[in-house]
């Protein structure tokens, strides 16, 4: 797409827009959510508006609290992976991070970012649709924060995103470079993430297990460095492996790492691909299904690394 959808002068994000002409109100809508005992806001704007309302949003929570962040995934049976900082982080440190990395995380399809609090329900969260969710306690200093900004209370909202819409990544024009997994890239080298699911589980979408499975995983790794070669080597590479769960496929990625003296660094993407989905040549190449193994890895992207797991440095 060379510029962006307008629509009734409402500005859409590069990475997500609607499949036909809709015309999206700025506001929001709020629910009270009776189980958590908290209010839910949706906050819907234009694209102009998004950054300086976001981080309004965020100031408003305190001095320090855990990232969240959601990327999209490859697995078939779900679309995104959630990871929550270790730790709480400097909100301030977050919006620098959001401000260096604006064009993904306000244009990027396949991105969402935001931060959370302990204690009282705090949440601000700019998903892929660039709809800025709200979960708080307080009512009142919710709407009266939404309209000193200038968000008018829409009843009933209507969301482009719950029409048929499109999503895409970036890099979509020349003047971007980066994409949502360079940029959780670099989030995960700065701060520790968890990935926000049980590890143990292999369920589909209704909570079915499924068995043996086969798994995409993209990782970063590298090979330390030797007597013979002082800068390690690092590389991306992609591994297909049979397993059970998460955590068996990040066992069996270890040890494939280590018999090769090389290590896993970083997973980017782990994803289940169902066999029938698999080309036809990577389907020759997994001999036996049902057995738990690494039966194929691609050509690696190698780099000159010279502190892997470094928390300032950029392979790029």
């Amino acid at each position: 797409m060379s510029e962006r959808k307008r629509s009734d002068g409402f500005l859409y994000p590069f990475g997500s827009y609607p499949e036909d002409k809709f015309s999206q109100r700025t506001g929001y809508d709020s629910k009270f959510i009776k189980e958590g005992k908290y209010f839910y806001y949706q906050v819907v704007l234009s694209h102009e508006r998004i950054l300086p309302v976001l981080f309004d949003l965020l100031n408003a929570l305190p001095e320090k609290a855990f990232i969240v962040t959601q990327i999209h995934t490859d697995d078939y049976y779900k679309e995104n992976d959630t990871y929550v900082s270790d730790e709480p982080v400097e909100v301030e440190e977050l919006l620098r991070w959001i401000e260096g990395w604006k064009d993904v995380a306000l244009d990027d399809g396949f991105f969402g970012i935001g931060a959370f609090t302990e204690g009282p329900t705090m949440e601000v969260f700019l998903d892929e649709h660039k709809t800025i969710h709200v979960y708080h306690h307080d009512p009142d200093f919710m709407e009266e924060t939404l309209e000193r900004l200038g968000i008018p209370f829409v009843m009933d909202l209507r969301l482009y995103w719950d029409e048929p819409h499109y999503h895409e990544s970036l890099p979509l024009l020349t003047e971007y470079s980066e994409d949502y997994l360079t940029a959780f890239e670099d989030l995960a080298d700065k701060y520790d993430l968890l990935l926000d699911e049980d590890e143990d589980d292999d369920t589909d979408e209704d909570g079915d297990p499924l068995g043996m499975t086969c798994w995409k995983i993209e990782l970063r790794g590298y090979k330390p460095k030797s007597e013979f070669d002082p800068t390690p080597q690092g590389f991306y590479s992609t591994l297909y492996l049979n397993a059970e769960s998460r955590d068996d496929a990040t066992d069996m990625v270890e040890m494939y790492m280590e018999s090769k003296d090389e290590y896993a660094d970083l997973f980017l993407q782990m994803a289940r691909v169902p066999e029938e989905l698999l080309s036809a040549g990577l389907r020759r190449k997994n001999h036996d299904p049902e057995e738990p193994v690494v039966w194929f890895e691609s050509e690696r992207i190698e780099f000159k690394w010279n502190q892997p797991g470094g928390l300032d440095y950029r392979p790029f």
